[in-house]
């Protein structure tokens, strides 16, 4: 595929990540869910364009969700939590099932802490939420929606590769 096709194929999936999450401000109930089904145009890339072009997509519908979605809180979990594990899923499963496993987790739970120290500095939390059983709170739910969310992505690719694959690839030729 010429370089000039993948980065058209790139744009409109940068498109469609942005749509979601701006269609995702209307339902704010459904955070996660909403950040999950607009990273799926970044796992679609990274499957079949490869990383450096899921990275841009990635890169791309972060900065202009951050610009145009109203509800910034979809666009906070897409751009540190869930736009980039299609990424790093990709690359970390590369590692074998096991460590994959590790290195997903231990990736995350890193995200996670950057988040909890920097909202600590900046106050956003109540004096009475601050301390450990917090944290611990934060990454118990948040390691258990990874893993709802990875196997959840592992499960539609799966799909992805049984009936539409090959039709995508024709289109992408």
């Amino acid at each position: 595929m010429r370089k000039t096709k993948k980065i058209s194929v790139c744009a409109m999936l940068t498109a469609i990540g942005v749509v979601i999450l701006y269609l995702g401000s209307v339902f704010e109930i459904m955070d996660l869910t909403i950040s999950c089904a607009a990273a799926l145009a970044v796992f679609l890339c990274a499957w079949e364009l490869g990383v450096k072009y899921a990275l841009a997509v990635y890169a791309a519908t972060s900065m202009l969700a951050i610009m145009l979605v109203p509800n910034k809180w979809i666009v906070f979990y897409f751009v540190m939590f869930f736009g980039i594990m299609p990424v790093t899923k990709r690359l970390f499963e590369k590692a074998g099932k096991v460590f994959s496993w590790v290195l997903k987790i231990a990736g995350f739970n890193a995200e996670i802490f950057a988040f909890y120290f920097a909202a600590l500095k900046l106050d956003f939390f109540a004096p009475d939420e601050r301390g450990t059983v917090y944290l611990l709170i934060l990454l118990a739910l948040m390691n258990a929606v990874l893993i709802m969310a990875d196997i959840a992505y592992t499960l539609i690719f799966k799909v992805y590769e049984k009936k539409y694959r090959a039709r995508i690839r024709k289109i992408l030729k």
